[in-house]
């Protein structure tokens, strides 16, 4: 994508005018001037009475598009729906369709429109990188995609799986698997190169090139071109045995032999003729919206993942443009077809945008007949399948919410459930946590975390109640108010959260806690008991009910984010380098440095050019730390290197 071309895009927000405000929608829509609108491509955005944006879309003709609206020749019910909110409107204008459609992205993600498409997927999926710019690559797991140049293959939506391949991947072709610091810090090889799994350059038993034959064969495996990489093992065989290095050729073909009994044991779908290829199928119930895509690498099925959108208001040919611009803007790979169930008006466009992106061609399109749509029609059967699916699992998590609410005697269902742990070792670097489940699921973009400030010492109760009221004073003010408070504690700390709800005006907010349940000795344990506002005993319920199992569930959730917290801040605390004195370096530059050079005396022997190449270093600062530990003082004043 073109950031250059979106940021002026944006930068235009400030020149469109603002043709008609109006009180009521009514008002608007019987003064507002459609002949102020210009007849080129942009974006429009419509907002309503209390200056709230409903919804952002796009058009070739942007008069023609309002017009429709305005005039009600748009039959469509989503258009009928949104004038009756309307209460004023914007246009934006652009010199192209290509750029109204990332103008659109970019707004749709700016003000996250109430009626818009958008993407928002908890559950990251995982993907195999491989950085060929470097000398050494090594093949890794990981859930985020960065352009940083290297080769990214993927989303699977099996960890399993894919840890799985990266072990046969290990097996087969002796890369490294050590990090960058082990690389550059051994002095002799390592237990993988003993079994054969490792060439050892970390001591120079390989040189640059001959490791990047064995990269490119795995890419070859990873791209699933099988074929063309038996077929160069078999030609690297024939030439190793005609110069007589017969042992270099044997092991190549104990290699080709391991691919081909790998390969064997393999069950995917292979599609005739077919490439790379994305292929997305949607279903539709109501105003709910099921997308699947489905990955074919190499012609073969390897895997997919589905998307659900509730109470679309949008059609359904929008809702997918925008969805896929969103989608591709952070996967990790861009095949060189895009097959679509159904046709739409901006695809040309779309491919556009997805060849920049991928910087090669790709095709998008929706096929009418023929085995492109059979693949088409199985992604829309999968839609299908997966939504109902999750509808019966939506369905279940309902009753047993019901269920929690019978049993903890709330007046409401509690969708939003908020669950507070403190963590603290004798009052040193103490935090909170915060969890969120909604519909019975973790919501971890509602995750958040505490530091506490205000609190010294061993205080549990001070420091839960710094947490509840830093968090619900900003609820408050936000209008975020959960359905149910649960504390991981007893009945003190179910006293400190009914206080501080009590304070802040939100008594009615219904609060629980939940007691762990602990060992009593000759393996007896007591059992779970919940405390509730208004009642002295505790309420036990049986141990293996779906309630008991699900709270405890949201109380483990909490606690372990708290220790994850927790030992991440000792852990800062506890690192320290002579580093941290120089100007401009901080614990992040730090790390890197150590990361990248082993150690300071390592450091001191590289040049400026080396240290400005590390991400988020330039000369400037390279000069700076150079001339800090030219001479072996700093070490001196500062305790050493650590």
């Amino acid at each position: 994508m073109d950031r250059a071309r979106e940021i002026k895009a944006l930068d235009r927000l400030h020149l469109a005018g603002r043709p008609s405000e109006r009180k009521s929608a009514e008002e608007f829509v019987k003064a507002f001037d459609a002949t102020a609108v210009p007849t080129e491509p942009g974006c429009y955005i419509m907002r309503d009475e209390e200056d709230h944006i409903l919804y952002v879309g796009k058009a070739k003709n942007l008069r023609a598009r309002i017009r429709a609206y305005l005039n009600e020749t748009d039959s469509r019910y989503t258009a009928k729906f949104l004038m009756s909110k309307v209460a004023d409107l914007e246009f934006l204008v652009t010199t192209n369709e290509k750029e109204a459609l990332l103008l659109e992205n970019s707004l749709i993600k700016q003000y996250k429109p109430r009626y818009n498409i958008k993407l928002r997927d908890d559950k990251t999926y995982v993907s195999l990188r491989v950085n060929v710019q470097e000398d050494f690559p090594r093949v890794t797991v990981v859930r985020r995609y960065k352009k940083d140049g290297a080769r990214y293959f993927g989303p699977y939506s099996s960890a399993q799986s894919v840890r799985e391949t990266l072990r046969q991947i290990q097996r087969l072709f002796p890369l490294r698997s050590c990090t960058d610091h082990v690389l550059r810090n051994r002095t002799r090889p390592c237990l993988y190169y003993q079994m054969g799994q490792c060439a050892a350059p970390c001591v120079g038993r390989i040189d640059r090139n001959a490791y990047h034959e064995i990269v490119d064969q795995v890419l070859l495996v990873l791209e699933g071109r099988n074929a063309e990489l038996e077929k160069l093992l078999l030609q690297q065989i024939q030439e190793r045995a005609e110069k007589l290095e017969f042992e270099k050729a044997a092991a190549l073909r104990d290699r080709l032999y391991a691919l081909r009994r790998t390969l064997e044991r393999q069950r995917t779908v292979d599609v005739a003729g077919a490439e790379d290829r994305d292929v997305f199928g949607l279903y539709n119930e109501g105003r709910f919206t099921e997308i699947q895509v489905i990955f074919y690498r190499g012609g073969k099925m390897v895997g997919g993942r589905s998307f659900t959108f509730k109470q679309r208001e949008l059609p359904v040919e929008e809702a997918l443009s925008s969805f896929l611009l969103q989608y591709y803007a952070a996967a990790p790979v861009i095949p060189q077809e895009v097959l679509l169930p159904l046709p739409l008006e901006d695809a040309d466009t779309l491919a556009e945008v997805l060849t920049e992106q991928r910087g090669a061609r790709v095709s998008v399109h929706a096929p009418q007949r023929g085995e492109k749509r059979a693949l088409v029609e199985i992604a829309a059967r999968n839609a299908k399948s997966s939504f109902e699916e999750k509808r019966l699992a939506e369905q279940a998590n309902k009753d047993l919410l019901e269920q929690v609410k019978t049993a903890l005697k709330i007046p409401q269902l509690p969708e939003r459930i908020e669950c507070f742990d403190i963590s603290t070792t004798q009052g040193d670097k103490a935090v909170g946590s915060m969890v969120t489940f909604e519909g019975g699921v973790p919501n971890k973009s509602r995750y958040r975390r505490f530091a506490i400030r205000q609190v010294e010492g061993q205080d549990d109760f001070a420091m839960l109640r710094e947490v509840l009221i830093r968090r619900f004073t900003r609820a408050i003010e936000e209008g975020e108010l959960p359905d149910l408070v649960l504390i991981d504690g007893g009945k003190g700390q179910l006293g400190v959260a009914t206080t501080v709800l009590s304070d802040l005006g939100i008594e009615d907010l219904p609060a629980a806690s939940i007691a762990k349940s602990r060992s009593l000795g000759e393996g007896g344990h007591s059992p779970e008991r919940f405390f509730v506002p208004g009642r002295m005993n505790p309420i036990i319920l049986p141990q293996n009910s779906p309630v008991v199992h699900f709270l405890a569930r949201i109380r483990d959730e909490a606690h372990r984010c708290a220790i994850t917290y927790h030992r991440k801040r000792r852990a800062q605390a506890t690192f320290q380098s002579p580093l941290l004195s120089i100007p401009g370096v901080g614990r992040k530059r730090a790390k890197r440095l150590l990361n990248s050079f082993g150690s300071l005396e390592r450091l001191r022997t590289v040049s400026v050019q080396e240290i400005a190449m590390l991400p988020g270093f330039n000369e400037q600062i390279a000069g700076t730390i150079l001339e800090h530990v030219a001479t072996p003082r700093a070490a001196v004043a500062s305790g050493g290197d650590k």
